[in-house]
């Protein structure tokens, strides 16, 4: 079997305390097997090859890494084939190319509770706007995802599901490592 190229984003590191460095995660992923393995950022972005698919490496890679940092530590993943079609997919493609800082990409553990997501209404929390698309979340924050009321624990609340954003940039970059890793 070809190996897999995998994007794992981990959810909620590298704040309120909840340190887990690159070259732990890269250690980390390099200890159970998965090669050519890059990080982006200092978020809790990985990039690598597996022989198996992107929900082993979730598991794996997650329960791994909470034992190494001492804390729960999720991970959300896709292959490099469904990260394309989540690109290729955007619907605010304006944004993208303009403000590509305030544009986020939700990726979520799973199917979101489309009964939810339909009762859900974003105008509440502000002028943000939201396309949902499968396992993703499309958000475009014009006045900034720092400021935003529409929050992460209230997608999560909207969606029935635990996710982790990126913005439109780290979500390109991230592409671009898992095509270099396809090539290898």
């Amino acid at each position: 079997m070809d190996d897999d190229v995998v994007i794992g984003l981990l959810r909620a590191v590298n704040v309120g305390g909840r340190t887990l460095t690159s070259a732990v995660l890269r250690a980390t992923a390099s200890d159970l097997g998965y090669r050519d393995v890059a990080t982006y950022a200092a978020s809790g972005n990985v990039v690598l090859r597996a022989a198996h698919g992107a929900p082993q490496v979730a598991a794996d890679l997650g329960a791994a890494l909470t034992t190494a940092a001492g804390f729960e530590v999720r991970v959300v993943t896709r292959t490099s084939r469904q990260w394309d079609r989540a690109v290729a997919a955007l619907p605010f493609a304006d944004a993208a190319r303009d403000d590509p800082a305030r544009l986020a990409l939700v990726a979520w553990d799973g199917p979101v509770d489309t009964t939810r997501v339909d009762a859900f209404d974003p105008t509440r929390y502000g002028p943000e706007q939201l396309a949902w698309h499968g396992s993703e979340l499309y958000a475009y924050y014009p006045d900034g995802m720092g400021r935003s009321r529409l929050t992460l624990p209230v997608l999560e609340r909207a969606a029935g599901r635990a996710g982790t954003s990126r913005n439109w940039r780290t979500v390109l970059a991230l592409a671009a490592l898992a095509h270099e890793r396809a090539g290898a």
